[in-house]
């Protein structure tokens, strides 16, 4: 079976449609702002259209951000204004309006198959507890790891790897 590239715009705005009526969409991940909770090109996700109920802090939505399609954690709810940030981007968030959301997470599949009900308390509760340790581990890991190319160029620069 042959395999086409579409832009994403183009991919997810098909999307939107299909979603928009009313029915739910199966994707696989691609990328790893939501790292380690979906693994690139691995976990898939059900998505099903936005509905009110449904949308809580600790959801994941997809949503439209400045003409592109993102899929990331709800954070806070400001008002209108809602929160959204992926779980390996501490220091990214987008702001958006309810109105951008295209549908939301309702099934995570693993690559083993496991599914995962995202509207079950237990993702939640699971997400609250276990998300703030991943975070600051893998805050860690970036900061040993510019520690270590740091060291290295210092090493290069004084000519130390010289026998």
């Amino acid at each position: 079976m042959a395999v086409r590239e579409i832009p994403n715009n183009m991919f997810f705005t098909n999307v939107k449609h299909i979603i928009d009526s009313g029915n739910s969409v199966e994707l696989r991940i691609k990328g790893t702002s939501m790292y380690p909770t979906l693994l690139n090109g691995k976990h898939k996700v059900v998505l099903i259209p936005y509905q009110k109920q449904y949308l809580q802090v600790g959801s994941i939505a997809l949503f439209e951000y400045e003409n592109k399609y993102i899929l990331h954690r709800l954070k806070l709810v400001n008002g209108n204004q809602l929160v959204f940030q992926g779980d390996n981007l501490p220091s990214v968030r987008e702001h958006v309006e309810e109105g951008n959301i295209v549908g939301i997470v309702e099934y995570i599949i693993s690559p083993d198959g496991k599914i995962t009900d995202c509207k079950k308390r237990r993702f939640f509760i699971k997400s609250k507890l276990w998300l703030p340790i991943c975070q600051r581990y893998l805050w860690f890991i970036r900061k040993m790891k510019c520690f270590f190319i740091k060291a290295f160029a210092y090493k290069n620069q004084k000519g130390w790897n010289k026998e």
